[in-house]
Parts: C-alpha cells; sequence; structure tokens
C-alpha cells in the first residue's frame, strides 16, 4: 500500500467522529469489506441449508466415478449426498475443452485443437488433454501471471523497481512454474533473498513493500502483511494501526483481540533486515536496494519526529519476534530465517496456497474471498460463537487438499493437475434441475467466469487470427499474447492493447486492483471500439479474409468461425437466425458474424 493510500484510510479511521461506533474496521478496504460480506452471506445460507437437509448418520462416498478415485470428488460428491443435492450433469466436450484450455494456459484452443478433442473418441482423452496442456509453455505463462497477480511486482511501483528488476522476478516466476519447485523453497527464498535487487530477482519481493520516504517501521510493517496475504491467506494490516478491539468482531475473530504490539512482534521478523537504497542507472531513473541481514536490531517504536509516518504513533518496545498464529519465538538471531521456518512449516501455508488455486480453478474459494481467511473459524472442533459460522465450506477438504500438497512437496503442478481430473471441476455450468443459490457452496455446478483481461484480448486476438508481436524492455524477442506480459505497466509501446486491458479491469497491481467484474463500458468497447472491429474486417489479414481465401462453403466457414471462438459447433437455431438475418455480400456476412460472436456471453465467459 502506497503511504498517500494509507494516510486517507487513517484519516477515515481517525478523523470521522461518526465511525467510532462502526463494528467493522473503518479502514479496511471497501472493496475487500464488500466481498467478505458477501461471502458471509451465502456461507451462513449454505450453513443453514444445509442444517435442514443433513440426514442423521455415518455417510459414505457412493458415487461411481468414470475414471479413479479422486480425493476431492469424495468431499464435494459426499456432501452433496448427504444433503440430498444432485450434482449437474458432466460437462459437454466442448464445453469443458475450452474451459480447460483458458483455466490452465489462458487461451482459447485452436481450432485444430479443438476438433482434434471434439473428435476423439478415447475414453481418457480429458485426462489426456489435462496432461499435454500441463506439459505447455502457455501453462508456464498462466500460471507465471498468476503468482504475479499475487506478488503485484511491477515497475509502475514508484521508481523502486526498475525493468531490469522486474525482468528478472517475472523470469523467477517463470522458473518456479516450469521446473515445477517447491511452493515451501519459493516462499522462503523470497523472504530471505539477500543482495541487489538490480541482479537478484526474488529480493523485490521485498522491494515491493518499501514505503517511499516513511519510517522504516512502515516498511516492515507492509512485508508483514504483504507475507501473511501471499502465504497465509490473512490479511494482518488491519492491527498495525490500532487494536482489534472494537474494530474487527464482524471481520476477523482472530484478529479482533489481537493488539498493535502483537503485530509489531510479527514485524520484528524483519527489524534485522538492512535495506539500502542506490541507483541503478547514472541518471537515476529507477533505484535498486541492497538487502542484507544485520546481527542485533529490534522493533523499536522511536521515529523521526519530523517524520512520524501516516500510522498512529508507537509505543513501547523494543519488541522481539512473535510469530502471530503461534506464539514461537526465533532459535537464532537470523529472524528473516526463522520467520520463513515458521511460516512455511505452519499448517495455514499450505492451506492457504491450495485455496488459492482452488479459487482459480472453481471461481470461488473454500475459503472466500480466499485473501480473507478468519484463522478462528476454520477447526469444526472447535466451530465460533454464534452467530458466526465456520468460514470454509468443506473444511475437511481444505484439511485434505493441505495434506495432498504437502506429501507432494508443495508441487503447483499436482494440485492443478488434482483438480482439473476431479469430476466436481468437470461438471457443467447448466444445471437441469431447480437451481438454489446454497448450490453454489457445495460447487454442484461450475461456476462460470468473466475472463481476465489478458485472456479476453489474447481470445479475440487467437479467434481472428490477428495476433501481433509486443515488444518490451530487456526482452530480446517480442511476445505474443497479453498473458506473457511481466506486468501491468505492459505494452507500453501500444496504447490500443493498453486500452484494451485497462477496459477489462486489469488493474496496475498497486493502487487500482485487478476487476473482472462485467461493465456497460466493456460492452460498448466490444461492439464499437476500432481495435475490436478491425479484426473482422476483410480489408485487412483477419479469419475472415483466410475463410475467404479457402474457398469454404457457407456452413464450413461458420463452423470456423464458431469453432475459433466458442470451441463448438453452431446450434440448428443459431444457423436459422444466421441465415435469416443474411444481408449484404457474403464477406460483410460472415464479419458480422464474427463480430455477434464476440458480443455473446459464451465468448467473454469461460463456463
Amino acid at each position: 500500500m502506497g503511504c498517500c493510500s494509507l494516510r486517507l484510510l487513517l484519516w477515515v479511521c481517525l478523523a470521522l467522529p461518526a465511525l467510532a461506533t462502526d463494528p467493522s474496521c473503518p479502514a479496511y478496504p471497501a472493496s475487500q469489506r464488500t466481498a467478505f460480506l458477501q461471502s458471509e452471506a451465502k456461507v451462513k445460507a449454505f450453513r443453514a441449508f444445509s442444517a435442514t437437509r443433513a440426514r442423521k448418520g455415518r455417510f459414505t462416498y457412493a458415487y461411481a466415478l468414470a475414471s479413479e478415485d479422486n480425493l476431492i470428488d469424495r468431499y464435494i460428491f459426499g456432501k452433496m449426498q448427504a444433503d440430498s443435492v444432485d450434482p449437474a450433469p458432466q460437462s459437454g466436450d466442448s464445453e469443458f475443452v475450452r474451459r480447460v484450455y483458458l483455466d490452465l494456459t489462458g487461451l482459447l484452443p485452436t481450432v485444430d485443437q479443438a476438433l482434434a478433442f471434439l473428435n476423439d473418441t478415447s475414453s481418457g482423452k480429458r485426462t489426456t488433454l489435462i496432461d499435454n496442456l500441463l506439459a505447455s509453455g502457455s501453462y508456464i505463462d498462466k500460471w507465471t501471471m498468476f503468482y504475479g497477480n499475487i506478488f503485484q511486482v511491477t515497475s509502475g511501483y514508484y521508481q523502486f523497481i526498475s525493468l531490469q528488476s522486474r525482468n528478472l522476478f517475472h523470469d523467477y516466476l517463470h522458473d518456479f512454474i516450469a521446473s515445477d519447485r517447491s511452493w515451501a523453497d519459493v516462499a522462503r527464498e523470497l523472504l530471505v533473498a539477500s543482495g541487489n535487487s538490480f541482479s537478484v530477482g526474488p529480493a523485490n519481493f521485498v522491494v515491493r513493500s518499501e514505503q517511499q520516504s516513511e519510517p522504516i517501521q512502515d516498511t516492515w510493517d507492509t512485508i508483514t502483511d504483504a507475507s501473511t496475504v501471499a502465504f497465509l491467506g490473512d490479511k494482518s494490516l488491519c492491527i498495525s494501526c490500532h487494536d482489534g478491539r472494537h474494530h474487527l468482531e464482524q471481520i476477523d475473530l482472530f484478529l479482533a483481540p489481537k493488539k498493535r504490539t502483537d503485530f509489531w512482534r510479527m514485524s520484528a521478523f524483519f527489524s534485522r533486515t538492512n535495506i539500502t537504497q542506490v541507483a541503478s542507472d547514472t541518471n537515476y531513473r529507477a533505484w535498486g536496494f541492497l538487502l542484507s541481514d544485520l546481527p542485533t536490531g529490534g522493533y523499536t517504536s522511536w521515529v523521526d519526529p519530523n517524520n512520524p509516518g501516516p500510522r498512529p504513533a508507537r509505543s513501547g518496545g523494543p519488541y522481539s519476534p512473535t510469530f502471530l498464529l503461534t506464539g514461537e519465538t526465533p532459535q537464532s538471531g537470523a529472524y528473516r530465517t526463522e520467520f520463513a521456518r515458521m511460516l512455511t512449516t505452519n499448517r495455514q501455508f499450505a492451506r492457504a496456497a491450495v485455496n488459492y488455486l482452488w479459487s482459480a480453478m472453481f471461481t470461488r474459494g473454500i475459503v472466500d474471498p480466499p485473501g480473507q481467511w478468519d484463522l478462528a473459524r476454520i477447526d469444526p472442533a472447535n466451530p465460533p460463537p454464534d452467530p458466526w459460522t465456520l468460514q470454509p465450506t468443506h473444511p475437511e477438504l481444505i484439511e485434505a487438499l493441505a495434506t495432498e500438497f504437502i506429501n507432494s512437496n508443495y508441487s503447483v503442478k499436482h494440485m492443478v493437475r488434482l483438480m482439473a481430473t476431479s469430476r466436481a471441476y468437470q461438471l457443467s455450468s447448466a444445471y437441469p434441475g431447480t437451481w438454489i443459490p446454497a448450490y453454489e457452496q457445495y460447487f454442484a455446478r461450475h461456476i462460470t467466469r468473466r475472463l481476465q483481461a489478458e485472456e479476453v484480448y489474447d481470445a479475440v486476438a487467437q479467434a481472428t487470427m490477428t495476433i501481433t508481436p509486443m515488444t518490451l524492455e530487456g526482452y530480446a524477442a517480442p511476445v505474443y499474447y497479453a498473458g506473457q506480459l511481466p506486468d501491468t505497466t505492459e505494452p507500453r509501446n501500444d496504447g490500443s492493447i493498453f486500452n484494451f486491458l485497462a477496459t477489462f479491469g486489469r488493474g496496475d497491481w498497486w493502487n487500482n486492483p485487478r476487476n473482472s467484474s462485467s461493465t456497460i463500458v466493456q460492452a460498448l468497447f466490444m461492439m464499437n471500439d476500432y481495435s475490436v472491429n478491425f479484426r473482422d474486417f476483410t480489408n485487412r489479414s483477419t479469419r475472415v479474409t483466410w475463410i475467404l481465401s479457402q474457398a469454404m462453403n457457407d456452413t464450413d466457414a461458420v463452423n470456423n468461425l464458431y469453432l475459433a471462438a466458442l470451441s463448438r459447433y453452431p446450434t440448428a437455431d443459431e444457423l436459422a437466425v444466421l441465415q435469416q438475418a443474411r444481408t449484404g455480400t457474403r464477406d460483410q456476412w460472415l464479419s458480422d458474424i464474427q463480430w455477434a460472436l464476440f458480443n455473446k456471453l459464451d465468448f467473454l465467459f469461460n463456463h
């Protein structure tokens, strides 16, 4: 969080007496509070519904599986069976092939790839496709961007992270996914990184939390929050400004009784981190930071009175490191190393990681939003007081997934494969019976999601055969897909693509969070903006001009357009409408069909 944003939040928190009785934390980001409250309402409705449906006695998983048993299915279908909830049928091949390509690679299947899958009659073709996608370069790109979102490293963060530093960090994440390195090893390396951020990629995780012209304690506090959010799914920053009491009782029962001193003791793990700013070039256009560890030091409350920073005054201390989740203290003076050990060996580290992955694959988390765990409400054997309820919709499943993740040596690829091959993931998004809102918490059908900004752009470019190279500073070769961009400041030399991505909510990984909601502006953009419409025209090299050059008949031409955009053939009703609405020349008709496909919900949503 930048100092200006924090100053505004504190002004709201401290300067408005009308909010003094607000039962929630006034400094909690409004968008996160809204998402949290909406999720809480859904979970409470789910619990109430389940209580009226649950049978007495012990139930076992009795659903017949077409393939090998999958631990996810035991819990998901077991819960539905216990509560007499019928799941949606299995997704059709067209629905599945588009879904799994987008979820695993961020790209649409090509026409040839879609046809190869649709025409394959082998019984294990879905698992084969999943394994092929997991071995692809596009899978690496997709999940590099996924973790880039979590860490939010961008060269747009003041002048602290140079283009070279950004590229190094992006390459580090790319290698992590490509080699399927242990997530625990990656977390440790990020937390204890030393050296110049201009030459050591992982060091930029710490640099991303540097607070410009503020007391060093503010930087330690921000690193602490960034660590708990990324690695534990817990937003701890609230108690850096105030005690939890009378602010967090309706947001977070775990943090509510915590005090600022508890947070400072957590931040003390970074109090021996020496962060020295150095110019990365002679023109001072960007800065690098030298990270090293000091042999002594602790979290002191003293700050320069001429630069007190945006947080309320600290008091007491110095404070020694204490791990917020367990009360554990370091066994040595290497504070960051000790923190990394405590964090990665805590079970919440595995829970949070698999829940982030689940949210990406199933659209919503088992704990949702996935970065807002309440650690006092996760144990069925120790339920919270009324009116609170357990936060995970499937607490036993999240524990089983955490155990599986640990046993796989924290393999992201293993967990993504486990999720993609489950029957639960492969359910249709269409529900043939009466849909009840509480069914969403059962994952009784696949939950649709709007494509991310990069996916929308790449889908348009793919479907129209207008993929454009994007040159990036520090890259020897151009990239061809928005999903390969190293941060949200790119492509800097193409305003049309940049504007496209901004319109669809890419955000900036700093002050404007990513947003995948749909807007009227987006609908108007898809219908009218030249950066979309030129891809339909026949006076350029587009799919329509390619189809015309192949002398396809009308049926094959329309099928090709549909397969390219939606990974399916048109329905009989759609074909009838297309013929009835046919006007103008053949090339105009095909261009109109291409335009219409982009403006179907089927195109902008992954289902």
